[in-house]
């Protein structure tokens, strides 16, 4: 795709009709200054239809249905850049877009279908078209932030990546039970000398945000990116970690954590119990922050670097990275299946999202 020209650029949103799917749809015309044609997907024609109409004049509704093989395969037909903002249980959209050497962008964060995209690297490889997985802003920015803070360090003995959510956050009942799901989780715990097996969100530990909340408490989780993390950069000791701006929250997820009620609203895919505990207040923020820890040597000293971003919407940053690889891609050549650290840095993305409400500092302690 090295050298063509964007305003030709055909974008697939499949699952435009979600919360996240809708915010990719807008940053794709907002990022690609209205240069793309817009695609978007659903099962269902006439809510589709409608949806093409409510985004954008221009654009186009394709019927399409995740779980078909044979349907997926039409309805890729002729497009640029696939972007799935759905959950699948096999990796048929990429399968599709492999075949037909159709870049595909997925920012499902599960480690399960993230191992069932990687079994397809060679074929992505071979057919010299790239798929990247764990698009969005935890993982994908957090990655991103990590590979930034690392690069100055001679040696790095320990990575601590830190989440601060907002239980205000506009995430919609799919995304809570996208973190519900990480945090019920068992951990690996990586220190100095072992790796411990510890019970998801249990473990606490502060880490340092940005103002008002600075140095807040957070828990440990499990996270897909760690491993990928660890095997590229080679370092050893990295641990995710992650609380909402709430501590009687906090408390109380942890509690529905240890009864298994988590696992039973998992079990039951209870989104009409979710809709009624966690409501969004569009009159009020939800402000999230995302802090990188990193402890090396740095001119042969020992030291600790932070980054720390602010953003006014996980959700909406998830959105902007997702949008912001796709108009980075199409001066690159992507081949396989790659995470986005492995193709574009924290400045190049941060400067295609180009929101003055993201914030990212930077200090060295010693």
């Amino acid at each position: 795709m090295a050298g063509e020209d964007t305003r030709m650029i055909k974008v697939m949103v499949v699952g435009a009709s979600g919360v996240l799917g809708r915010l990719i749809c807008m940053e794709l015309l907002r990022i690609f200054n209205n240069q793309v044609t817009l695609i978007v997907t659903d099962y269902i024609e006439e809510r589709g239809t409608r949806l093409a109409e409510s985004i954008h004049r221009e654009a186009i509704f394709r019927y399409l249905d995740a779980t078909n093989e044979e349907n997926i395969t039409k309805t890729i037909q002729n497009v640029d850049i696939v972007i799935v903002a759905v959950n699948q249980q096999n990796p048929y959209i990429q399968r599709a877009c492999i075949d037909h050497h159709i870049l595909c962008i997925d920012v499902t964060p599960f480690p399960n279908f993230v191992e069932k995209v990687k079994r397809l690297h060679k074929d992505a490889d071979k057919n010299d078209v790239g798929s990247i997985v764990m698009s969005g802003f935890f993982p994908g920015l957090s990655g991103l932030m990590v590979n930034k803070a690392v690069s100055s360090f001679q040696e790095v003995t320990e990575v601590n990546i830190g989440l601060l959510q907002n239980t205000n956050a506009k995430a919609g009942i799919s995304g809570i039970l996208d973190m519900l799901k990480i945090i019920s989780q068992p951990v690996h715990y990586d220190t100095d000398s072992d790796t411990a097996n510890l019970a998801g969100f249990t473990k606490k530990r502060k880490i340092y945000f940005m103002e008002p909340y600075n140095e807040s408490e957070v828990r440990l989780i499990d996270h897909a990116e760690k491993d990928c993390l660890k095997q590229k950069l080679k370092v050893e000791q990295i641990n995710y970690w992650t609380s909402w701006n709430n501590r009687f929250f906090n408390k109380q997820i942890s509690l529905l954590r240890r009864l298994r009620v988590i696992d039973h609203i998992l079990k039951r895919n209870n989104k009409k119990f979710l809709s009624k505990v966690v409501k969004h207040n569009p009159n009020k923020n939800e402000q999230a922050f995302l802090t990188v820890e990193v402890k090396g040597i740095i001119d042969h000293h020992e030291c600790i670097k932070t980054l720390s971003l602010s953003t006014f919407s996980d959700y909406h940053t998830t959105a902007m990275v997702t949008a912001g690889l796709a108009k980075v891609t199409v001066h690159k050549k992507i081949k396989g299946v790659v995470f986005p650290f492995e193709i574009t840095d924290m400045d190049e993305i941060l400067s295609e999202i180009n929101c003055k409400d993201i914030v990212l500092k930077g200090f060295i302690t010693r």
